[in-house]
């Protein structure tokens, strides 16, 4: 997969980094829209209705786009990741704080390698790999608190989404490079809604008292699923098939990296959580991480005399 980064255009590669920065704002956000709503709305029918926007509405950008071989293949194997993900994501959210849902999604980075060795075999770059030890000490240190803490079923929720989200990662940068971007996105978010309803209905049916919930469209669900169904999916899952057609999983999980952080910050802000010292020194070896990560360093040996 590294091979992928050098045979991009420096500007190429640059203008995808910068997509997928944006994309971790977006998602840094995200996750005080989700904690929001989850407080008193249906998680899973939230889930549904946020990503059947997302599908309505990238379908209406895919007038004169071509289908290629495989697609509908490729599509579900992503979906399937990104569905199992986002569930577990959104049910997580109800039992734990916005900013360590945030950190502990963030862990697909460290585990991004790992799954990208195990499905291609491929290993890490050396700025790669010194990145994802830097990111992976942060996250350990913004997630779990001094003294050790409870981890309760929220957590493991998250932790379990994380790895699948790094999966996600990879089959992302191994499936996109065939099929236009437009087209995928719309099969993946189809997934996700249809998916989202099954188990919505099949909560309902069991009697589960959090989708026993009313959904009331006026004030926040609403804002939050007209919010996250365009510029939060659309808008990200499309830049994010883009870019990832332009680099490989593991550079790709630690611009991710970013997304923990930006949550964090709306969190202090809009929700008046706060990391402390060691969540401070926690997202500073994260930026490092990042920041690494995008330097040349076999290069830069090589030329070194």
């Amino acid at each position: 997969m590294e091979e992928i980064e050098k045979t991009e255009p420096a500007s190429m590669r640059l203008r995808a980094d910068a997509a997928l920065l944006l994309v971790t704002v977006v998602w840094g956000s995200s996750f005080i829209v989700v904690k929001n709503v989850v407080q008193d709305s249906p998680p899973l029918a939230f889930l549904f209705f946020r990503f059947l926007l997302a599908a309505a509405v990238s379908a209406l950008l895919l007038f004169g786009r071509r289908r290629t071989p495989g697609l509908f293949r490729d599509g579900a194997v992503i979906g399937g990741l990104l569905a199992g993900g986002m569930t577990l994501q959104v049910l997580g959210q109800v039992e734990t704080t916005a900013s360590k849902a945030a950190f502990l999604t963030g862990l697909s980075v460290v585990m991004t390698p790992f799954a990208a060795f195990a499905r291609t075999r491929s290993l890490p770059s050396l700025e790669n790999g010194v990145g994802i030890v830097l990111a992976g000490l942060g996250f350990f240190l913004l997630t779990f608190p001094a003294g050790g803490g409870a981890i309760n079923r929220g957590d493991l929720a998250i932790f379990s989404c994380a790895i699948l989200f790094a999966f996600y990662i990879v089959e992302m940068s191994v499936r996109t490079r065939s099929h236009d971007p437009f087209w995928l996105t719309v099969v993946q978010l189809s997934m996700v809604a249809a998916t989202a309803a099954v188990l919505a209905a099949a909560a309902r049916i069991a009697g589960a008292p959090l989708e026993l919930r009313g959904v009331v469209w006026h004030g926040g669900f609403l804002r939050a699923v007209l919010y996250l169904g365009t510029l939060g999916t659309v808008g990200t899952f499309l830049s994010q098939t883009w870019a990832q057609r332009h680099m490989s999983a593991t550079h790709a999980a630690i611009i991710f990296a970013l997304e923990p952080v930006w949550a964090a910050l709306f969190a202090a802000w809009l929700l008046k959580e706060r990391l402390g010292s060691r969540g401070a020194w926690g997202g500073a070896l994260v930026l490092a991480g990042i920041v690494v990560s995008e330097l040349r360093l076999r290069r830069r040996t090589a030329l070194s005399p």
